[in-house]
C-alpha cells in the first residue's frame, strides 16, 4: 500500500477534544492514517515534503462522532421521501403532498417524513381527513420527525387493514375519534402495523442511500457515527458499502436485540467485532416512545394531553429479560428511554443485569435519557451508565413555549436534558442527533446555548461530548476522539475560531474540510 505524503495543518486554533486549553496557532502533523505530532506551531516539526493546509483563523478539532443516528435512512430519505421538515403549517405540508401526488399514477404510494406539529401554526397532528381531500386515489404515509407517529390516509388504512374494530397493537396506539370510533389515521409507535406496508427500497437504493449519508456526514465534519438500531439486512448494507470502498464514515452499528440476541448466543459474536470502519456496537432495546407522539413513558400525565402519561413500547419485564441475556453474552447494551418512568424501568433492567453478573467495563448506555430526577442521576453514576443524549433536541424544542414546555409544563422542564448536572456528577455523556437534524455543529450550539437555566455546557465540555467521550461510548477512546499522537487522523477544520466568536454564533459556522484516516474527503467549495 502506498501511503500519501505527510500533511500538516498549521495556524489554526486546536481544540483537541480532551477539554484542555485550546492551542492558538497550532499545528497537527499527519503521517499516513495517524496523527504524528500536535502542539504550538513553534514547537512542532513539519516534514519538508508535507502538504501544508493553512487553518489560520479556523478551528482544528477531532472529527465529530454522532452517537445516535439512523444513518442508512438519512441518505435514503433524501433520495426517495417527500421532505416535510421545513413546513410551517398543515396547509403548507398538504400543498407539498398535493403537488407530489399529482405526478404519481393512481394506486402508487406517497411517503413523506419530517413534519413537526410543534413548528406548525395549527399545533396539531395531520389526520386522514386532511389527506383524503387531496389524495383520494393514492395511499399516503406521512411520518412525524421523531419517527414514532405516522398518519395514513383512508387508502393506506384500508391496505393496513385498520378499522374501528382494530385493537391497539402491542406497544402502540391507534388514535380513534371519540364519537364515532373511526381511526383518525394517526398511528403511534405502531411499527407492527406499518412494517412491510410501503414498498421496500431495493438493496441497490439502500446502498446509494448509505453513500449519500456518508457524503452528508463528511460535509458537516462528522467522521464517525453510531447507527441506533438495525435489523434484517441492515448490517449487510454496511458491509456491502465497505466492500465497494464507498463507506467513508466510520460506523458503529447497533443490532436490534429482538433480532440478534439468539444469533449472538449461538455464534459468540460480541460488541466490537469488526474493523476501524465497521464494527458491531451494542444491542439496541426500546422501552418507550417519543415526547412528540405523547408516547414517552412519564410518571405524571402530559401537560397538554392529561389523559395519558405515555406507553411502554416493550414491556419492562421483557426489556429486563433481554438486557440480562445480552449482558451475560458480553454485549454492550443501549436502551432507548425518554420519559422519567421509562428511564426508571431501564435502570431497573440494567441494574438487574449488572448485579447478577458484575462487569466493571460494560459501558451500557441510555439513549435519549431526557427527563431525569436527582435519584436517577445518582443511579446512573453508581452503575457507570453512559447518557447518550441529543443536544439538537434542545435547540429544536426547549425553552418557553417550545414542545418540551408544552408537553411537560414549566416545572418538569427543569428536569429535561440536564446536561450540566450530568457533567458535574462526572457521568459520561455522548452526543448524537437522531437525525433531527443531523448536524453536529448545530448540536454543539444547542448544548452551549441550552435555554433551561443551569443546564448548558461550556464550549470545550460540549466538544468533548462529541469527540473523546463519544469515542469512549464505543470503547474507542484509545484510537480516536482527540488530537493526540498515535490516534487516527480523523479531523474537522471549521470555518471560524470557535473560541473567538460569541456562543450564539456557533451554529453559523461551516465545515471547511474533513479528514478521515489522513485523507481529505471533503473540502468546502470556494
Amino acid at each position: 500500500m502506498v501511503l500519501e505524503p505527510p500533511k500538516a495543518i498549521v495556524g489554526g486554533t486546536l481544540i483537541d477534544g480532551t477539554g484542555k486549553r485550546p492551542i492558538k496557532d497550532g499545528t497537527v502533523v499527519i503521517l499516513g492514517p495517524w496523527i504524528s505530532g500536535v502542539g504550538p506551531s513553534a514547537k512542532v516539526d513539519v516534514p519538508k515534503n508535507a502538504e501544508v493546509i493553512n487553518a489560520e483563523g479556523k478551528t482544528v478539532m477531532p472529527g465529530f462522532i454522532d452517537c445516535h443516528t439512523h444513518f442508512t435512512g438519512l441518505g435514503l430519505r433524501r433520495l426517495t421521501t417527500l421532505d416535510l421538515s421545513q413546513t410551517k403549517s398543515v396547509s403548507e405540508a398538504l400543498n407539498l403532498v398535493k403537488g407530489k401526488v399529482k405526478d404519481l399514477p393512481k394506486g402508487t404510494w406517497l411517503v413523506g417524513r419530517g413534519w413537526d406539529e410543534s413548528k406548525w401554526v395549527e399545533r396539531r397532528y395531520v389526520t386522514k381527513k386532511d389527506l383524503d381531500r387531496i389524495t383520494p386515489d393514492n395511499p399516503v404515509s406521512l411520518t412525524r420527525v421523531c419517527g414514532h407517529l405516522t398518519t395514513l390516509n383512508s387508502k393506506a388504512l384500508l391496505l393496513a387493514k385498520v378499522t374501528k374494530d382494530t385493537p391497539d397493537p402491542t406497544g402502540g396506539k391507534i388514535d380513534k375519534d371519540p364519537k364515532t370510533g373511526d381511526p383518525t389515521g394517526v398511528l403511534k409507535d405502531a411499527s407492527r402495523i406499518l412494517s412491510g406496508l410501503t414498498p421496500p427500497a431495493t438493496l441497490e437504493m439502500q446502498i446509494k442511500g448509505l453513500e449519500k449519508s456518508c457524503e452528508i456526514a463528511l460535509s458537516l465534519g462528522c467522521t464517525s457515527i453510531h447507527d441506533a438500531g438495525t435489523g434484517g439486512q441492515g448490517f449487510g448494507i454496511y458491509q456491502t458499502a465497505l466492500e465497494k470502498g464507498t463507506l467513508n464514515t466510520r460506523c458503529y452499528v447497533m443490532p436490534r436485540g429482538d433480532f440478534v440476541i439468539p444469533v449472538f448466543k449461538e455464534f459468540g459474536v460480541r460488541t466490537g467485532f469488526g474493523n476501524d470502519f465497521l464494527k458491531i456496537g451494542p444491542v439496541k432495546l426500546i422501552i418507550d416512545g417519543s415526547m412528540g407522539a405523547h408516547t414517552a413513558a412519564l410518571f405524571d400525565p402530559y401537560a397538554d394531553e392529561t389523559s395519558t402519561n405515555g406507553i411502554f413500547t416493550t414491556p419492562p419485564e421483557k426489556v429486563k429479560e433481554m438486557a440480562i441475556q445480552a449482558h451475560n453474552l458480553g454485549m454492550q447494551i443501549a436502551i432507548h428511554a425518554i420519559g422519567d418512568r421509562g428511564i426508571e424501568e431501564t435502570l431497573n433492567a440494567l441494574e438487574a443485569a449488572i448485579e447478577a453478573d458484575p462487569r466493571p467495563n460494560h459501558r451500557h448506555r441510555i439513549e435519549h435519557c431526557e427527563v431525569l430526577h436527582d435519584d436517577q442521576i445518582a443511579r446512573i453514576k453508581r452503575l457507570g451508565i453512559i447518557a447518550s443524549v441529543q443536544p439538537n433536541f434542545v435547540g429544536e424544542w426547549s425553552g418557553p413555549g417550545g414542545m418540551y414546555d408544552t408537553r411537560l409544563g414549566s416545572e418538569r422542564l427543569n428536569l429535561n436534558n440536564p446536561y450540566r448536572r450530568l457533567w458535574d456528577e462526572g457521568i459520561k455523556m455522548s452526543f448524537g442527533s437522531d437525525c433531527m437534524p443531523f448536524n453536529p455543529i448545530y448540536g454543539l450550539w444547542s448544548a452551549v446555548n441550552h435555554p433551561v437555566k443551569g443546564s448548558s455546557l461550556k464550549l470545550l465540555e460540549a466538544v468533548k461530548c462529541f469527540t473523546l467521550d463519544a469515542a469512549y461510548s464505543a470503547f474507542e477512546e484509545n484510537v480516536k476522539g482527540s488530537l493526540e499522537p498515535g490516534k487516527l487522523a480523523d479531523i474537522a477544520i471549521l470555518s471560524e475560531d470557535l473560541t473567538a466568536i460569541p456562543p450564539t454564533k456557533i451554529r453559523d459556522v461551516n465545515t471547511e474540510a474533513t479528514i478521515v484516516g489522513g485523507k481529505v474527503l471533503y473540502r468546502r467549495a470556494a
